[in-house]
């Protein structure tokens, strides 16, 4: 066999030794190209989400309209309502036909019924977690640009699809609202996924701070002590006022269960409604945390729930509103202790943090002790309570619902009042436990050590 031969005939074997394989690769695709693909997985996943159960609600008889065209437009309405969407709504005063000289109700509706809006944040977070895990920290922005921007697109069309008698969307708003829901949870799942900034823009924000002098360390220090305290503060507050709500939902189960029974929606409309009351619970969670500061929430023009007052009207036919408090006076107001609390427990974080650098500055400054000490604690509870406030006032304002006629144009919490009430609430908190925190564990530390022995001081004889 000649030389030419053997190599004809090992040429395309991989198993002779010293030869390389030969493998077609696809050139891989652009990064915007994948946000694109991302947009698009992340639509067709909320789009089955909204549109399965309105065909089956369809098909079983829920709808007196039942064709293709109406699925499509309902379905598209539900999903820009999903995201927080404001809609522009005109129903007839007089119930009637439209027709000549027929006066329209107008006004504008807008209801984020936040967990359902959960679901596009959960898919936004994985797909910028994807992008983040196949992009160089310099080329990142081009897949969430393209993802952000792709959703966008396709919601302003759904907004054209969604357009009905009675019921207008604006596409500019539909565009903006879809777009911040998508970037919100792109940029967190990507930073998961990143573990840095320096992966997800390229500066190492890290190296930059050590550059910085003693004295600025030290204050960046307290800040991010003061902010993390206010985080603390608000889940531990919105924790206990879920607490409080079940409490509250399993007290009343027997109000709930007559509602369901004298609506009479049929299994469908049972689940239906299981369903909005899912959507509608973080909203509900935050209504009971402004009851808890004392600010309490509305339910409609007039009204008001809240510990010290209960004014209610006509209350819309939703079962859960049957776990509505049916009283107020001195005994409620012990409500009131759920932002205390979390505030003392926030105040306790930061003395076991130690980053309190502001009473060492006060310390160097003013000779009497008490003094320093007193006002570095008092600004330290103030600023906490600040960025408990900042941190809930904007969730507290998308937790508002308004039905856009009538006197439900006004229903949830005020959400200026209700957070300026829980940062003061977490400031007093936070002062106090701040005072706590030593003596607490001063006593563990007595008890760790045990009682003393009656004859440990007495000496031999």
């Amino acid at each position: 066999m000649t030389p030419s031969e053997t190599d004809s005939r090992t040429a395309g074997d991989p198993d002779v030794p010293g030869r390389a394989r030969r493998r077609f690769r696809l050139p891989a695709p652009p990064l915007w190209l994948l946000g694109l693909l991302e947009a698009v997985q992340v639509v067709l996943a909320t789009a089955l989400l909204v549109t399965l159960p309105v065909l089956a609600m369809g098909l079983a008889g829920g709808f007196a309209q039942m064709d293709l065209e109406f699925v499509g437009v309902f379905s598209a309405q539900i999903w820009l309502v999903i995201h927080g969407t404001p809609v522009e709504v005109a129903v007839p005063i007089d119930g009637g036909v439209l027709g000549e000289g027929v006066t329209l109700a107008e006004g504008w509706l807008h209801l984020l019924p936040m967990g359902l809006t959960l679901v596009p944040l959960a898919l936004g977070w994985r797909a910028g977690g994807r992008l983040a895990r196949g992009a160089y920290s310099d080329q990142l922005w081009q897949g969430l640009l393209a993802l952000v921007l792709g959703y966008a697109a396709v919601a302003a069309g759904l907004a054209h699809l969604a357009q009905a008698e009675g019921f207008t969307v604006q596409l500019h708003w539909a565009a903006l609202c879809a777009a911040a829901v998508m970037a919100v949870g792109a940029l967190a799942g990507s930073y998961v996924e990143a573990r840095s900034w320096a992966r997800l823009i390229g500066v190492d924000l890290e190296e930059r701070v050590e550059r910085l002098s003693q004295r600025l360390k030290w204050a960046g220090h307290y800040a991010w002590a003061v902010v993390r305290g206010g985080l603390i503060a608000v889940v531990t507050a919105v924790g206990l006022s879920a607490l409080l709500l079940g409490a509250q939902v399993g007290f009343s189960w027997m109000e709930i269960a007559n509602t369901y029974q004298q609506l009479d929606p049929g299994m469908w409309g049972v689940v239906g409604l299981t369903l909005l009351h899912l959507g509608l619970l973080p909203n509900l969670v935050l209504w009971t945390l402004a009851y808890t500061t004392g600010a309490g929430f509305s339910l409609g023009s007039g009204t008001i729930v809240a510990p010290h007052a209960l004014e209610l009207g006509p209350v819309p036919a939703l079962p859960v509103l049957g776990a509505l408090p049916t009283a107020s006076g001195e005994a409620v107001l012990a409500v009131l202790a759920v932002p205390l609390v979390a505030g003392m427990i926030a105040g306790w974080w930061l003395m076991r943090e130690g980053e309190n650098h502001l009473d060492d500055w006060c310390a160097l400054r003013i000779s009497w002790r008490p003094i320093s000490w007193s006002l570095s604690t008092l600004t330290l509870g103030l600023l906490t309570g600040g960025v408990a406030a900042a941190v809930v006032v904007l969730p507290l304002w998308l937790s508002h619902i308004s039905l856009g006629i009538g006197r439900l144009t006004d229903v949830g919490p005020h959400a200026l009042l209700a957070a300026g009430l829980l940062g003061a609430w977490v400031a007093l908190g936070t002062i106090l436990g701040y005072l706590i925190a030593p003596a607490a564990d001063r006593v563990r530390r007595r008890r760790a050590e045990g009682p003393e022995e009656p004859g440990d001081d007495v000496s031999e004889a």
